[in-house]
């Protein structure tokens, strides 16, 4: 895999960089930006179900969970997960649509570049 910061090639060769080089360099920083997004989508469902279903389930926070809290927060979670994963079909739909109106790219990578919906980005298909 090509190194980002230098090369191990001699002088002379670091000046030609083949296709395949530069190919690769480009994988790995889409590979890179698409983990990256999975993170970040993965912080934001967290924060979002804690936002939402602690505030709803949770009145008054103490050191254990009664019952009733625990059954509201996965009915909550599954909930919210369910309508997170139904957007990001949605979205994954109309991006793969409107890339083939720009000429075909490959709508994950697309996907992976371009700012995910502000209630879901799709890590849990």
């Amino acid at each position: 895999m090509p190194s980002f910061f230098g090369s191990s090639r001699s002088s002379s060769a670091a000046g030609s960089t083949t296709a395949s080089d530069s190919e690769e360099l480009k994988n790995a920083v889409i590979k890179q930006v698409q983990a990256e997004t999975a993170m970040n989508n993965a912080r934001s469902l967290i924060s979002k179900l804690n936002e939402h279903c602690f505030d709803r389930c949770i009145p008054s926070p103490g050191p254990s969970l009664s019952t009733q809290e625990e059954n509201c927060l996965s009915i909550c979670m599954e909930k919210y997960i369910s309508m997170w994963n139904t957007t990001s079909r949605a979205y994954l739909s109309r991006l793969s649509r409107e890339s083939k109106k720009m000429g075909g790219q490959d709508p994950t990578a697309l996907a992976s570049l371009t700012a995910p919906p502000s209630n879901g980005g799709g890590i849990l298909n």
